[in-house]
């Protein structure tokens, strides 16, 4: 089910402001919503402000001594977003962040809090925007076909999964191994041009893309689930092509197909040829 779909279900998606009060442990929960775009903060102190989707986020010892400024951030650490207000006031969010809360029955987004100096406990005033209505059922969470190669070490292969419940467009929130003692590299793109890309294929991790298809590149441990900070938007484009003169005016190239396209290589440098299955799990914006 995609945002159009879940509209006309009856789903309420508004945008509307709920009040953070600081307290002094410095941490809690609040219900922002399942699912939410995060737009803007208004603070009546200068502080720094983390939002996580899971409770085991906010209660990591690495994480809660993280310094701000430092992007060494733990792939299972599901952060939204690290906020340092300077001065009281509003601080609009550019660009916007996704919150997708891990449990969406209780809607809950865990938070921490440090006062920078004022000594005073902050209010924060959160603006949000609402994917997801609680009052109608949605399917719009989906763990995507799995993905599934024999590699051999360093080996990688480019592949394509058609199937309905791939959407054409969503946000890309974690990735998963089925086995705990692989790694692998898991990159997605939007349509399939880099594969006959011999610069794209080889390019080691470490290097920058400019494949303009290129949605993530990943490299992923089946010790644990790997959370993308910020959340990604992932769309498909297989068809649309890159002239739009030609695009409005042919409305049928425009829907994206539902497929899904990927380099997946095992890169463990020895062992032997071992069946590497990785998940995808996201959230549908279009069918």
């Amino acid at each position: 089910m995609g945002l159009a779909e879940y509209i006309r279900e009856g789903a309420r998606l508004q945008r509307d402001t709920i009040t953070l009060q600081g307290n002094v442990t410095g941490s809690g929960s609040i219900d922002l919503g399942s699912a939410y775009v995060l737009l803007s903060l208004n603070t009546t102190s200068p502080c720094r402000l983390r939002l996580y989707d899971n409770s085991s986020s906010l209660l990591n010892v690495g994480e809660r001594n993280r310094a701000f400024g430092n992007t060494n951030i733990s792939a299972s650490t599901a952060l939204i977003g690290d906020f340092s207000m300077s001065r009281a006031g509003l601080f609009t969010i550019d660009p916007a962040l996704y919150g997708l809360a891990e449990n969406p029955s209780n809607r809950l987004t865990y938070w921490r809090m440090d006062n920078t100096g004022s000594g005073q406990t902050p209010t924060i005033q959160i603006t949000r925007y609402l994917l997801e209505d609680s009052a109608v059922l949605t399917t719009a969470r989906k763990t995507l076909p799995v993905i599934t190669e024999n590699l051999a070490p360093n080996q990688l292969v480019s592949g394509t999964i058609s199937n309905t419940n791939i959407p054409t467009t969503y946000l890309l929130v974690s990735m998963s191994l089925g086995n705990s003692a692989h790694r692998a590299r898991l990159r997605l793109y939007n349509n399939t041009s880099s594969f006959s890309n011999i610069t794209e294929i080889s390019r080691s991790f470490s290097t920058e893309s400019v494949a303009s298809s290129l949605i993530v590149d990943a490299i992923v441990s089946g010790s644990e689930t790997t959370y993308f900070v910020p959340k990604i938007i992932g769309a498909n484009i297989q068809n649309a092509g890159n002239d739009l003169n030609v695009i409005k005016n042919n409305f049928s190239l425009i829907p994206g197909y539902n497929e899904l396209y990927y380099i997946i290589q095992n890169v463990s440098s020895s062992g032997g040829t071992v069946g590497i299955s990785a998940s995808v799990h996201v959230f549908s914006l279009e069918d």
